[in-house]
C-alpha cells in the first residue's frame, strides 16, 4: 500500500463518493475508481460494497480506515514537527564546553538562547579539553567550545573569544607589590597547577616552555574556583584566565602580578567534526554565541 492509495481510500469513506473525492483530490473520478480497485485486488479484500448506489464500508474496509486515519495522522505530525524544527520552534542540541567556558561563558549564552528560543532543548556538559575533543570525534555531542589546543584534523575550529591569563598571587605574597616580576621571581614560588589534559594546562606549558621559565607544580587541582581560594590563601601562584578572575582582581583579594616582556593569551574555539551537518539551528546558536562574545 502506498501513502496515496489510503489518502484516497480515506477520502472516499470520507465523503462517501468517488466523484466527490476526486473533486477534493483534483484526480479524476475513473482514477479514484481505479486506485480502489487496484487496492482491493492488492489485498485480496473487498473495501467497499455497493448498494443502492451508496458505498458502504465492509468489516475490512472499516479496520482499514481505522489504520490509514493514524498512518495519515503520523504523517502529518511529522511534517509539522520538521516544519518547527525548521523554523526553530523545536529541536535538540547537544554543547560541550572545557571548564572555564562552561562555567564562565556558557551558562549566560544559553540564557540569552532559550529566552529567545524557549523550546529548544539544550543539553550541556563540562569537561576538559580532551574530553570535549573525544565526544565531538564519537558524535556524542554536536559543538564544543573549548579553550585548549585541538589535536584532530577530523574537527573543524572557529576562534570566537579573545582571552587573556593573568599571573596572580594573593595580595599578602610580596610579589604582589611589586610594579614587575622577573622569571627568577617564578622559580622560587610554589606553583598550583591545573591537570593535564586542561586547556589552560596546556598553554601555560606550551608559553613557558617558549621563554624557557621554569617552575616548581606544588599543587594540581581540576577546579579554578579551588586554585582561587588556595591562591587567596597564600598557598602558591597560578595563571587563571582573565573572564575567571574578574570580581577577585575587583574586591583586591588577588592580585595580577606583571612579568615582564610576557603575556598569556589565547583563543576560545568553537569545534565541531567536519562532517557534521550544520542544520539551521547549530547555525544560530554559532551566531548566538558569535553575538554574545562581541558584546563583552
Amino acid at each position: 500500500m502506498t501513502l496515496r492509495e489510503l489518502k484516497i481510500f480515506t477520502t472516499v469513506c470520507r465523503t462517501g463518493s468517488m466523484s466527490e473525492a476526486g473533486r477534493q483530490l483534483y484526480i479524476t473520478q475513473p482514477a479514484i475508481s481505479q486506485t480502489i480497485l487496484d487496492l482491493e485486488d492488492k489485498l485480496n479484500i473487498k473495501l467497499f460494497e455497493r448498494i443502492n448506489r451508496k458505498l458502504i464500508l465492509t468489516y475490512a474496509g472499516k479496520r482499514l480506515l481505522k489504520y490509514s486515519k493514524r498512518i495519515l495522522l503520523l504523517i502529518d505530525e511529522a511534517g509539522n514537527d520538521l516544519e518547527d524544527i525548521a523554523n526553530l520552534k523545536t529541536g535538540k542540541l547537544r554543547i560541550g564546553a572545557s571548564m572555564t567556558i562552561g562555567t564562565y561563558l556558557l551558562p549566560p549564552i544559553i540564557k540569552r538562547f532559550t529566552t529567545k528560543y524557549p523550546e529548544i532543548n539544550l543539553n550541556f556538559i563540562i569537561d576538559n579539553t580532551s574530553v570535549i575533543e573525544k565526544k565531538i570525534l564519537n558524535n556524542d555531542i554536536d559543538l564544543g567550545l573549548v579553550e585548549g589546543p585541538i589535536n584532530s584534523k577530523d574537527i573543524f575550529f572557529d576562534p570566537f573569544y579573545n582571552d587573556e591569563l593573568f599571573l596572580i598571587s594573593s595580595k599578602e605574597n610580596p610579589l604582589s607589590k611589586k610594579k614587575e616580576i622577573l622569571q627568577s621571581d617564578i622559580q622560587k614560588e610554589a606553583f598550583i597547577n591545573r591537570e593535564k589534559g586542561s586547556g589552560t594546562r596546556e598553554i601555560i606549558d606550551k608559553i613557558m616552555n617558549k621563554y624557557s621559565i621554569s617552575y616548581k607544580t606544588k599543587h594540581i587541582l581540576n577546579n579554578i574556583e579551588a586554585i582561587k581560594e588556595a591562591v587567596k590563601n597564600n598557598l602558591g601562584i597560578s595563571i587563571l584566565p582573565e573572564v575567571a578572575l574578574k570580581d577577585d582582581l575587583q574586591s583586591g583579594n588577588i592580585k595580577r602580578l606583571i612579568l615582564k616582556d610576557i603575556e598569556f593569551k589565547r583563543q576560545f574555539n568553537i569545534i565541531y567534526h567536519k562532517d557534521k551537518n550544520l542544520t539551521e539551528l547549530l547555525n544560530k546558536f554559532i551566531e548566538y554565541i558569535k553575538d554574545y562574545s562581541n558584546l563583552n
